[in-house]
């Protein structure tokens, strides 16, 4: 067990016992004193740290770059951990929080380049037979194979969907409406999304060297001050996205003509990234989003 990984644990524990005083609950203090800095040192430093655009972008990177089975990249768990309210706590929470806004952005960037090609391998008229052979494999890791699958998994749902029923094909209309919380659910052949998905959505700040510990999921947190994205992976809210390097974009600049999942060929003729580009393009409204009354009124189709 790192020193890191005490702290949170500590952290946890005192938290647990409620006897730990968050940030959030200093708010009305001003700049007056409190052991180890003040609130507005805390802030200053916090202010800085975020605003290192070097380490968004290795988070970036280090999920880009963590690609199936290989050694997960991620090196948020190295970040120090300093448990006061000093301009150096709040410059590494602030690290910490820029660092795990890149990885996420780039796992939600495979997710969304996922479901374009999940939705179009389902889009045929075998796509029953399509979706009781297709096969998902969970990396857990928030890496970018980690997020293609989790897209492919949920839009090759929507692509059978809309198949079936003679919508047009439309991935990212599709994408907009799992977001807003339609779910589809192929009783025939045991296949769904969201809950009844096999998908396991990676969750911001998560430290997925962690996650076969039994408790993974508490080990993200630092402070109220730069807590979770709620939900973050199924919402159209990517306002922590920053603009990517040449050399991410150049990574992104492909299409390919098959899938890792299957050998049929797509159809989709934009590039990984021109689909990125146009996702982040359109803010989703209610009327560009399809509702299960509006497009999806058979017995498939559940809101949540």
């Amino acid at each position: 067990m790192t020193i890191r990984t005490i702290l949170l644990t500590t952290r946890r524990m005192l938290e647990a016992a409620g006897i730990y005083v968050l940030v959030a609950g200093l708010v009305g203090c001003g700049s007056s004193g409190h052991p180890g800095g003040s609130v507005s040192a805390y802030e200053s430093g916090y202010g800085a740290g975020f605003a290192e655009d070097s380490e968004y972008h290795l988070g970036f990177d280090d999920s880009l770059y963590t690609v199936g089975a290989a050694p997960i990249l991620y090196q948020g768990g190295e970040i120090p951990f300093i448990d006061d309210f000093s301009f150096d706590a709040g410059y590494y929470d602030g690290v910490f929080a820029a660092y795990n806004d890149g990885y996420f952005v780039a796992y939600k960037y495979a997710f969304i380049i996922g479901f374009s090609e999940g939705y179009d391998n389902a889009y045929w008229s075998d796509y029953l037979d399509f979706l009781a052979s297709d096969f998902h494999i969970e990396y857990s890791n928030g890496g970018f194979s980690d997020g293609y699958e989790d897209g492919f998994s949920e839009g090759r749902v929507f692509g059978a969907y809309d198949y079936e029923v003679f919508l047009p094909f439309d991935w990212l209309d599709a994408l907009y409406a799992w977001e807003s919380g339609t779910d589809i659910y192929f009783s025939e052949v045991g296949v769904g999304t969201g809950d009844l998905s096999p998908a396991t959505y990676y969750e911001w700040g998560t430290d997925p060297n962690l996650l076969r510990s039994a408790d993974a999921r508490s080990s993200l947190m630092r402070t109220e001050v730069m807590e979770l994205r709620p939900d973050a992976t199924r919402t159209h809210e990517l306002s922590i996205e920053r603009p990517m390097t040449l050399s991410q974009e150049a990574a992104l600049d492909q299409t390919p003509l098959t899938t890792p999942r299957t050998d049929r060929e797509l159809t989709l003729f934009e590039s990984w990234l021109e689909r990125i580009q146009a996702y982040s393009s359109v803010q989703r409204t209610e009327s560009s989003a399809r509702t299960a009354q509006e497009s999806r009124d058979s017995g498939r189709v559940k809101q949540i």
